[in-house]
Protein backbone atom coordinates (compact mmCIF):
# COMPACT_ATOMS: atom_id res chain seq x y z
CA UNK A 1 0.00 0.00 0.00
CA UNK A 2 2.89 2.34 0.68
CA UNK A 3 3.86 2.42 -2.99
CA UNK A 4 0.36 3.66 -3.87
CA UNK A 5 0.76 6.51 -1.39
CA UNK A 6 4.14 7.33 -2.92
CA UNK A 7 2.70 7.28 -6.45
CA UNK A 8 -0.23 9.45 -5.35
CA UNK A 9 2.13 11.86 -3.60
CA UNK A 10 4.28 12.09 -6.74
CA UNK A 11 1.18 12.71 -8.86
CA UNK A 12 -0.12 15.39 -6.49
CA UNK A 13 3.30 17.03 -6.39
CA UNK A 14 3.51 16.94 -10.20
CA UNK A 15 0.07 18.53 -10.50
CA UNK A 16 0.96 21.28 -8.02
CA UNK A 17 4.27 21.90 -9.80
CA UNK A 18 2.44 22.15 -13.13
CA UNK A 19 -0.11 24.53 -11.65
CA UNK A 20 2.53 26.74 -10.02
CA UNK A 21 4.68 26.56 -13.16
CA UNK A 22 1.74 27.57 -15.34
CA UNK A 23 0.93 30.56 -13.11
CA UNK A 24 4.59 31.57 -12.87
CA UNK A 25 5.02 31.30 -16.63
CA UNK A 26 2.00 33.51 -17.25
CA UNK A 27 3.17 36.01 -14.65
CA UNK A 28 6.67 36.13 -16.16
CA UNK A 29 5.14 36.85 -19.57
CA UNK A 30 2.99 39.55 -18.00
CA UNK A 31 6.05 41.12 -16.30
CA UNK A 32 7.91 41.04 -19.63
CA UNK A 33 5.01 42.74 -21.40
CA UNK A 34 4.65 45.45 -18.75
CA UNK A 35 8.44 45.96 -18.66
CA UNK A 36 8.47 46.60 -22.41
CA UNK A 37 5.65 49.13 -21.98
CA UNK A 38 7.58 50.83 -19.17
CA UNK A 39 10.69 51.04 -21.40
CA UNK A 40 8.71 52.64 -24.20
CA UNK A 41 6.99 55.08 -21.84
CA UNK A 42 10.27 56.01 -20.15
CA UNK A 43 12.11 56.62 -23.42
CA UNK A 44 9.26 58.80 -24.65
CA UNK A 45 9.14 60.69 -21.34
CA UNK A 46 12.91 61.38 -21.38
CA UNK A 47 12.70 62.67 -24.95
CA UNK A 48 9.70 64.92 -24.24
CA UNK A 49 11.19 66.21 -20.99
CA UNK A 50 14.41 67.03 -22.87
CA UNK A 51 12.46 68.98 -25.43
CA UNK A 52 10.86 71.00 -22.64
CA UNK A 53 14.27 71.80 -21.13
CA UNK A 54 15.47 72.79 -24.61
CA UNK A 55 13.08 75.71 -24.56
CA UNK A 56 14.71 77.21 -21.49
CA UNK A 57 16.79 80.42 -22.14
CA UNK A 58 20.57 80.02 -22.56
CA UNK A 59 23.38 82.19 -24.04
CA UNK A 60 23.58 80.36 -27.36
CA UNK A 61 19.91 80.53 -28.29
CA UNK A 62 20.36 83.57 -30.56
CA UNK A 63 23.41 82.29 -32.48
CA UNK A 64 23.08 80.04 -35.55
CA UNK A 65 24.19 76.42 -35.26
CA UNK A 66 25.88 74.46 -38.06
CA UNK A 67 25.51 70.67 -37.69
CA UNK A 68 26.72 67.67 -39.68
CA UNK A 69 25.53 64.07 -39.57
CA UNK A 70 28.79 62.20 -39.24
CA UNK A 71 27.20 59.00 -40.55
CA UNK A 72 26.35 60.61 -43.90
CA UNK A 73 29.42 62.89 -44.30
CA UNK A 74 32.70 61.90 -46.01
CA UNK A 75 35.35 60.85 -43.51
CA UNK A 76 37.68 63.80 -44.32
CA UNK A 77 34.87 66.21 -43.48
CA UNK A 78 34.24 64.39 -40.24
CA UNK A 79 37.90 64.54 -39.24
CA UNK A 80 38.17 68.23 -40.10
CA UNK A 81 35.01 69.14 -38.18
CA UNK A 82 36.04 67.16 -35.12
CA UNK A 83 39.42 68.93 -35.12
CA UNK A 84 37.85 72.40 -34.88
CA UNK A 85 37.88 74.03 -31.44
CA UNK A 86 34.55 74.11 -29.63
CA UNK A 87 34.55 77.90 -29.10
CA UNK A 88 32.48 80.84 -30.22
CA UNK A 89 33.77 82.24 -33.54
CA UNK A 90 32.10 85.42 -34.67
CA UNK A 91 28.54 84.76 -35.74
CA UNK A 92 28.43 80.99 -35.20
CA UNK A 93 29.43 78.18 -32.84
CA UNK A 94 30.48 74.68 -33.88
CA UNK A 95 29.15 71.58 -32.07
CA UNK A 96 30.73 68.32 -33.28
CA UNK A 97 28.84 65.11 -32.43
CA UNK A 98 30.37 61.69 -33.06
CA UNK A 99 27.66 59.09 -32.54
CA UNK A 100 29.71 56.05 -33.48
CA UNK A 101 30.82 55.33 -29.93
CA UNK A 102 27.27 55.73 -28.62
CA UNK A 103 26.02 53.26 -31.19
CA UNK A 104 28.79 50.79 -30.34
CA UNK A 105 27.87 50.93 -26.65
CA UNK A 106 24.19 50.45 -27.42
CA UNK A 107 23.22 53.86 -26.03
CA UNK A 108 21.49 54.88 -29.25
CA UNK A 109 20.26 53.30 -32.45
CA UNK A 110 19.43 56.32 -34.59
CA UNK A 111 20.81 59.79 -35.30
CA UNK A 112 17.86 61.25 -33.46
CA UNK A 113 18.76 59.34 -30.28
CA UNK A 114 22.43 60.38 -30.59
CA UNK A 115 21.39 64.01 -30.99
CA UNK A 116 19.08 63.76 -27.95
CA UNK A 117 21.89 62.33 -25.83
CA UNK A 118 24.22 65.07 -26.94
CA UNK A 119 21.77 67.75 -25.83
CA UNK A 120 21.39 66.01 -22.47
CA UNK A 121 25.11 66.66 -21.92
CA UNK A 122 24.64 70.31 -22.88
CA UNK A 123 21.72 70.68 -20.46
CA UNK A 124 23.86 69.23 -17.67
CA UNK A 125 26.62 71.70 -18.57
CA UNK A 126 24.18 74.55 -18.04
CA UNK A 127 22.91 73.11 -14.74
CA UNK A 128 19.59 71.97 -16.19
CA UNK A 129 19.24 68.48 -14.73
CA UNK A 130 16.30 66.24 -15.55
CA UNK A 131 13.08 67.51 -13.97
CA UNK A 132 11.82 64.32 -12.37
CA UNK A 133 8.38 65.77 -11.70
CA UNK A 134 7.79 66.58 -15.37
CA UNK A 135 9.36 63.31 -16.41
CA UNK A 136 6.99 61.38 -14.15
CA UNK A 137 3.97 63.32 -15.39
CA UNK A 138 4.77 62.50 -19.02
CA UNK A 139 5.59 58.88 -18.14
CA UNK A 140 2.29 58.29 -16.32
CA UNK A 141 0.31 59.90 -19.13
CA UNK A 142 1.97 57.72 -21.78
CA UNK A 143 2.00 54.57 -19.68
CA UNK A 144 -1.72 54.65 -18.94
CA UNK A 145 -1.19 51.99 -16.27
CA UNK A 146 -0.81 52.24 -12.54
CA UNK A 147 2.59 50.70 -11.79
CA UNK A 148 4.22 51.80 -8.51
CA UNK A 149 7.62 53.24 -9.50
CA UNK A 150 10.40 55.56 -8.43
CA UNK A 151 13.28 57.47 -10.02
CA UNK A 152 16.76 58.06 -8.63
CA UNK A 153 19.08 60.50 -10.41
CA UNK A 154 22.71 59.52 -9.79
CA UNK A 155 26.02 61.20 -10.45
CA UNK A 156 28.91 59.57 -12.29
CA UNK A 157 30.13 58.01 -9.03
CA UNK A 158 26.54 56.96 -8.21
CA UNK A 159 25.84 59.59 -5.59
CA UNK A 160 22.14 60.48 -5.33
CA UNK A 161 21.36 63.86 -6.93
CA UNK A 162 17.56 63.70 -6.80
CA UNK A 163 14.79 61.14 -6.34
CA UNK A 164 11.05 60.94 -6.85
CA UNK A 165 8.29 58.35 -6.73
CA UNK A 166 6.74 55.65 -4.59
CA UNK A 167 9.23 54.48 -1.96
CA UNK A 168 6.74 52.29 -0.07
CA UNK A 169 7.42 49.07 -1.99
CA UNK A 170 10.56 47.13 -1.11
CA UNK A 171 10.77 44.57 -3.86
CA UNK A 172 11.16 45.85 -7.43
CA UNK A 173 10.68 43.30 -10.24
CA UNK A 174 11.46 45.99 -12.82
CA UNK A 175 14.78 47.81 -12.61
CA UNK A 176 16.75 49.69 -15.26
CA UNK A 177 19.64 52.14 -15.16
CA UNK A 178 19.89 54.58 -18.07
CA UNK A 179 22.90 56.71 -18.96
CA UNK A 180 22.01 60.38 -19.41
CA UNK A 181 23.99 61.89 -22.27
CA UNK A 182 26.97 60.66 -24.22
CA UNK A 183 29.57 61.43 -21.56
CA UNK A 184 28.05 59.31 -18.76
CA UNK A 185 28.10 62.01 -16.12
CA UNK A 186 24.63 61.19 -14.83
CA UNK A 187 22.49 58.04 -14.61
CA UNK A 188 18.79 57.66 -14.01
CA UNK A 189 17.70 54.55 -12.14
CA UNK A 190 14.09 53.49 -12.69
CA UNK A 191 12.47 50.89 -10.40
CA UNK A 192 8.97 49.51 -10.53
CA UNK A 193 6.82 46.91 -8.82
CA UNK A 194 4.59 44.91 -11.17
CA UNK A 195 1.86 43.61 -8.89
CA UNK A 196 0.86 39.94 -8.90
CA UNK A 197 -2.63 40.91 -7.69
CA UNK A 198 -3.17 43.08 -10.76
CA UNK A 199 -1.89 40.28 -12.92
CA UNK A 200 -4.48 37.94 -11.40
CA UNK A 201 -7.17 40.52 -12.05
CA UNK A 202 -6.18 40.83 -15.70
CA UNK A 203 -5.66 37.10 -16.32
CA UNK A 204 -8.60 36.02 -14.18
CA UNK A 205 -10.40 33.78 -16.70
CA UNK A 206 -7.47 31.69 -18.04
CA UNK A 207 -5.99 31.36 -14.55
CA UNK A 208 -9.31 30.21 -13.13
CA UNK A 209 -9.76 27.69 -15.94
CA UNK A 210 -6.26 26.23 -15.58
CA UNK A 211 -6.64 26.10 -11.80
CA UNK A 212 -9.96 24.28 -12.10
CA UNK A 213 -8.45 21.76 -14.52
CA UNK A 214 -5.58 21.11 -12.12
CA UNK A 215 -8.00 20.74 -9.22
CA UNK A 216 -10.05 18.24 -11.23
CA UNK A 217 -6.88 16.24 -11.91
CA UNK A 218 -5.97 16.45 -8.23
CA UNK A 219 -9.46 15.30 -7.27
CA UNK A 220 -9.17 12.33 -9.62
CA UNK A 221 -5.88 11.30 -8.01
CA UNK A 222 -7.34 11.58 -4.51
CA UNK A 223 -10.45 9.67 -5.57
CA UNK A 224 -8.32 6.93 -7.08
CA UNK A 225 -6.27 6.77 -3.89
CA UNK A 226 -9.47 6.40 -1.85
CA UNK A 227 -10.64 3.57 -4.11
CA UNK A 228 -7.25 1.86 -3.77
CA UNK A 229 -7.43 2.15 0.00
CA UNK A 230 -10.90 0.57 0.03
CA UNK A 231 -9.77 -2.24 -2.24
CA UNK A 232 -6.68 -2.76 -0.11
CA UNK A 233 -8.87 -3.10 2.95
CA UNK A 234 -11.15 -5.55 1.15
CA UNK A 235 -8.13 -7.56 -0.03
CA UNK A 236 -6.76 -7.65 3.50
CA UNK A 237 -10.06 -9.01 4.79
CA UNK A 238 -10.24 -11.52 1.95
CA UNK A 239 -6.66 -12.58 2.62
CA UNK A 240 -7.47 -13.15 6.27
CA UNK A 241 -10.56 -15.18 5.37
CA UNK A 242 -8.66 -17.20 2.73
CA UNK A 243 -5.85 -17.83 5.20
CA UNK A 244 -8.37 -19.14 7.71
CA UNK A 245 -9.89 -21.48 5.14
CA UNK A 246 -6.44 -22.73 4.10
CA UNK A 247 -5.56 -23.35 7.73
CA UNK A 248 -8.79 -25.28 8.22
CA UNK A 249 -8.11 -27.41 5.13
CA UNK A 250 -4.50 -28.22 5.97
CA UNK A 251 -5.44 -29.95 9.22
CA UNK A 252 -7.78 -32.62 7.77
CA UNK A 253 -5.53 -33.23 4.74
CA UNK A 254 -2.46 -33.70 6.93
CA UNK A 255 -4.44 -36.07 9.15
CA UNK A 256 -5.66 -38.05 6.10
CA UNK A 257 -2.07 -38.38 4.83
CA UNK A 258 -0.94 -39.69 8.22
CA UNK A 259 -3.80 -42.23 8.24
CA UNK A 260 -2.92 -43.42 4.72
CA UNK A 261 0.73 -43.85 5.69
CA UNK A 262 -0.30 -45.83 8.76
CA UNK A 263 -2.69 -48.05 6.79
CA UNK A 264 0.01 -48.73 4.20
CA UNK A 265 2.33 -50.01 6.89
CA UNK A 266 -0.42 -52.09 8.53
CA UNK A 267 -1.80 -53.87 5.46
CA UNK A 268 -0.15 -56.89 3.80
CA UNK A 269 -2.23 -56.89 0.64
CA UNK A 270 -0.05 -55.64 -2.24
CA UNK A 271 -3.00 -54.35 -4.28
CA UNK A 272 -4.26 -52.44 -1.23
CA UNK A 273 -0.79 -50.98 -0.71
CA UNK A 274 -0.79 -49.67 -4.29
CA UNK A 275 -4.19 -48.08 -3.77
CA UNK A 276 -3.11 -46.56 -0.47
CA UNK A 277 0.06 -45.23 -2.11
CA UNK A 278 -1.97 -43.65 -4.90
CA UNK A 279 -4.33 -42.07 -2.41
CA UNK A 280 -1.37 -40.78 -0.41
CA UNK A 281 0.15 -39.18 -3.52
CA UNK A 282 -3.16 -37.54 -4.42
CA UNK A 283 -3.54 -36.21 -0.89
CA UNK A 284 0.01 -34.81 -0.99
CA UNK A 285 -0.84 -33.18 -4.32
CA UNK A 286 -3.86 -31.53 -2.68
CA UNK A 287 -1.63 -30.49 0.22
CA UNK A 288 0.85 -28.97 -2.28
CA UNK A 289 -1.95 -26.97 -3.95
CA UNK A 290 -3.14 -25.69 -0.57
CA UNK A 291 0.39 -24.67 0.42
CA UNK A 292 0.93 -22.94 -2.95
CA UNK A 293 -2.25 -20.93 -2.49
CA UNK A 294 -1.32 -19.94 1.06
CA UNK A 295 2.27 -19.04 0.16
CA UNK A 296 1.22 -16.95 -2.84
CA UNK A 297 -1.04 -14.90 -0.59
CA UNK A 298 1.54 -14.50 2.17
CA UNK A 299 4.85 -14.28 0.33
CA UNK A 300 4.25 -10.79 -1.07
CA UNK A 301 3.98 -9.49 2.49
CA UNK A 302 6.08 -11.86 4.58
CA UNK A 303 9.69 -12.88 4.35
CA UNK A 304 10.17 -16.56 3.48
CA UNK A 305 12.31 -18.47 5.95
CA UNK A 306 14.66 -20.93 4.25
CA UNK A 307 15.94 -23.92 6.26
CA UNK A 308 18.92 -25.16 4.29
CA UNK A 309 20.47 -28.55 4.76
CA UNK A 310 22.44 -30.98 2.54
CA UNK A 311 19.93 -32.41 0.06
CA UNK A 312 20.06 -35.21 -2.49
CA UNK A 313 18.62 -33.42 -5.54
CA UNK A 314 18.47 -36.65 -7.53
CA UNK A 315 16.19 -38.34 -4.99
CA UNK A 316 14.12 -35.18 -4.77
CA UNK A 317 13.69 -35.06 -8.56
CA UNK A 318 12.78 -38.76 -8.61
CA UNK A 319 10.11 -38.18 -5.93
CA UNK A 320 8.62 -35.38 -8.01
CA UNK A 321 8.67 -37.59 -11.10
CA UNK A 322 6.80 -40.41 -9.33
CA UNK A 323 4.20 -38.02 -7.90
CA UNK A 324 3.49 -36.29 -11.24
CA UNK A 325 3.38 -39.68 -12.99
CA UNK A 326 0.79 -40.80 -10.44
CA UNK A 327 -1.36 -37.66 -10.70
CA UNK A 328 -1.31 -37.58 -14.52
CA UNK A 329 -1.38 -41.33 -15.14
CA UNK A 330 -4.38 -40.85 -17.44
CA UNK A 331 -2.35 -38.64 -19.81
CA UNK A 332 0.40 -40.15 -21.96
CA UNK A 333 3.73 -38.54 -21.07
CA UNK A 334 7.36 -39.32 -20.32
CA UNK A 335 9.52 -37.79 -17.57
CA UNK A 336 13.25 -38.43 -17.56
CA UNK A 337 16.07 -37.25 -15.26
CA UNK A 338 19.49 -36.24 -16.58
CA UNK A 339 21.96 -36.01 -13.69
CA UNK A 340 25.09 -34.03 -14.52
CA UNK A 341 26.05 -33.26 -10.94
CA UNK A 342 29.40 -34.50 -9.62
CA UNK A 343 29.08 -37.77 -7.74
CA UNK A 344 28.20 -37.41 -4.07
CA UNK A 345 27.37 -33.69 -4.20
CA UNK A 346 24.61 -32.65 -1.83
CA UNK A 347 23.80 -28.94 -2.17
CA UNK A 348 22.52 -27.09 0.89
CA UNK A 349 18.93 -26.07 0.08
CA UNK A 350 15.49 -26.12 1.65
CA UNK A 351 14.40 -29.51 0.31
CA UNK A 352 10.68 -28.93 0.84
CA UNK A 353 10.71 -25.62 -1.04
CA UNK A 354 12.90 -26.89 -3.90
CA UNK A 355 10.59 -29.87 -4.25
CA UNK A 356 7.61 -27.48 -4.55
CA UNK A 357 9.43 -25.46 -7.23
CA UNK A 358 10.34 -28.55 -9.23
CA UNK A 359 6.90 -30.14 -8.82
CA UNK A 360 5.23 -27.02 -10.18
CA UNK A 361 7.52 -26.79 -13.22
CA UNK A 362 7.24 -30.49 -14.09
CA UNK A 363 3.47 -30.50 -13.59
CA UNK A 364 3.09 -27.45 -15.84
CA UNK A 365 5.21 -29.15 -18.51
CA UNK A 366 2.86 -32.14 -18.52
CA UNK A 367 -0.32 -30.10 -18.12
CA UNK A 368 0.28 -27.55 -20.90
CA UNK A 369 1.10 -29.99 -23.69
CA UNK A 370 -0.56 -32.55 -25.91
CA UNK A 371 -0.56 -36.26 -25.10
CA UNK A 372 2.85 -37.87 -25.57
CA UNK A 373 4.78 -34.88 -24.19
CA UNK A 374 8.37 -35.56 -23.16
CA UNK A 375 9.73 -33.80 -20.06
CA UNK A 376 13.39 -33.80 -19.12
CA UNK A 377 14.73 -32.77 -15.70
CA UNK A 378 18.41 -31.79 -15.85
CA UNK A 379 20.55 -31.35 -12.74
CA UNK A 380 23.88 -29.61 -13.31
CA UNK A 381 26.38 -27.05 -12.08
CA UNK A 382 26.67 -23.59 -13.63
CA UNK A 383 29.77 -21.72 -12.44
CA UNK A 384 29.86 -24.01 -9.37
CA UNK A 385 26.22 -23.16 -8.62
CA UNK A 386 23.54 -25.90 -8.65
CA UNK A 387 21.11 -25.40 -11.51
CA UNK A 388 17.90 -27.26 -12.36
CA UNK A 389 16.31 -27.25 -15.83
CA UNK A 390 12.89 -28.57 -16.82
CA UNK A 391 12.59 -28.96 -20.58
CA UNK A 392 9.52 -30.05 -22.56
CA UNK A 393 8.34 -30.27 -26.16
CA UNK A 394 4.89 -28.91 -25.41
CA UNK A 395 2.93 -25.93 -26.70
CA UNK A 396 5.54 -23.30 -25.89
CA UNK A 397 4.92 -19.70 -24.91
CA UNK A 398 4.63 -16.58 -27.09
CA UNK A 399 7.46 -14.07 -26.63
CA UNK A 400 5.02 -11.37 -25.47
CA UNK A 401 4.01 -13.47 -22.44
CA UNK A 402 7.44 -14.48 -21.17
CA UNK A 403 7.81 -11.48 -18.80
CA UNK A 404 4.24 -11.78 -17.52
CA UNK A 405 3.93 -15.43 -16.57
CA UNK A 406 5.61 -14.93 -13.17
CA UNK A 407 3.09 -12.27 -12.13
CA UNK A 408 0.45 -13.29 -9.56
CA UNK A 409 -2.73 -14.78 -11.04
CA UNK A 410 -1.62 -14.22 -14.63
CA UNK A 411 -2.87 -16.82 -17.08
CA UNK A 412 -2.09 -17.13 -20.79
CA UNK A 413 -5.14 -17.35 -22.98
CA UNK A 414 -5.09 -20.72 -24.71
CA UNK A 415 -6.78 -21.60 -28.01
CA UNK A 416 -10.08 -23.47 -27.88
CA UNK A 417 -9.72 -27.13 -27.06
CA UNK A 418 -6.53 -26.76 -25.01
CA UNK A 419 -6.20 -27.36 -21.29
CA UNK A 420 -7.12 -24.22 -19.33
CA UNK A 421 -6.86 -25.35 -15.70
CA UNK A 422 -4.69 -23.31 -13.34
CA UNK A 423 -4.99 -20.18 -11.26
CA UNK A 424 -1.78 -18.32 -12.12
CA UNK A 425 -0.16 -18.96 -8.73
CA UNK A 426 2.34 -21.74 -9.39
CA UNK A 427 5.05 -19.76 -11.19
CA UNK A 428 4.62 -16.83 -8.82
CA UNK A 429 5.16 -19.18 -5.92
CA UNK A 430 8.21 -20.68 -7.67
CA UNK A 431 9.66 -17.19 -8.20
CA UNK A 432 9.28 -16.35 -4.50
CA UNK A 433 10.88 -19.62 -3.40
CA UNK A 434 13.84 -19.26 -5.80
CA UNK A 435 14.35 -15.65 -4.69
CA UNK A 436 14.33 -16.81 -1.07
CA UNK A 437 17.31 -19.01 -2.01
CA UNK A 438 18.92 -15.89 -3.60
CA UNK A 439 18.71 -17.63 -6.95
CA UNK A 440 17.27 -16.72 -10.35
CA UNK A 441 14.57 -18.33 -12.46
CA UNK A 442 14.06 -17.77 -16.17
CA UNK A 443 12.43 -19.34 -19.22
CA UNK A 444 13.31 -19.91 -22.86
CA UNK A 445 10.42 -20.81 -25.08
CA UNK A 446 9.13 -20.81 -28.65
CA UNK A 447 5.57 -21.58 -29.70
CA UNK A 448 5.22 -25.13 -30.98
CA UNK A 449 8.74 -26.09 -29.83
CA UNK A 450 8.33 -26.30 -26.07
CA UNK A 451 9.80 -24.48 -23.11
CA UNK A 452 12.81 -24.72 -20.81
CA UNK A 453 12.49 -23.35 -17.28
CA UNK A 454 15.76 -22.98 -15.38
CA UNK A 455 16.59 -21.89 -11.85
CA UNK A 456 19.76 -21.64 -9.77
CA UNK A 457 20.36 -22.39 -6.08
CA UNK A 458 23.39 -20.40 -4.85
CA UNK A 459 25.19 -21.94 -1.89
Amino acid sequence: MKKYYVIALIAITAIMVLLIGNIKGRFDSYVQEVSENIDKAFNYAVEREGQIRGRLPHPDNERPVISYNVEETPQQWVDSVLSLPKVKNGDYIIYAIDGREARAKGLAKSDREVYALYWQDRYIDRGYNINLTKLDSIFCMFMNMDVPHRYTLLSKDHQVIDSLGDFTFKRANYQREHQIGLLGRQFLQVEGHISFIKFVGKEYSPLLLSTLLMLVALGCVLTQLTVIRKKEKALTLREAATGGIIHDLKGPVTTAISIMDALKDMTSDEDMKVIEKQNGVMLRHVQHEIETLGNTIREERMRIIVNKKPTDLISLADAVKQEVDMVYQSKQHTISIDNRLPQGIRPEVDADKVERILRNLVENAVKYADAGVEVKITLALQNNTPMVMVQDNGWGIEQQYLKKIFKPYYRIEQPAGRHRNGHGMGLTNALHLVSAHRGKIWVDSKPGKGSTFSFTLPQ
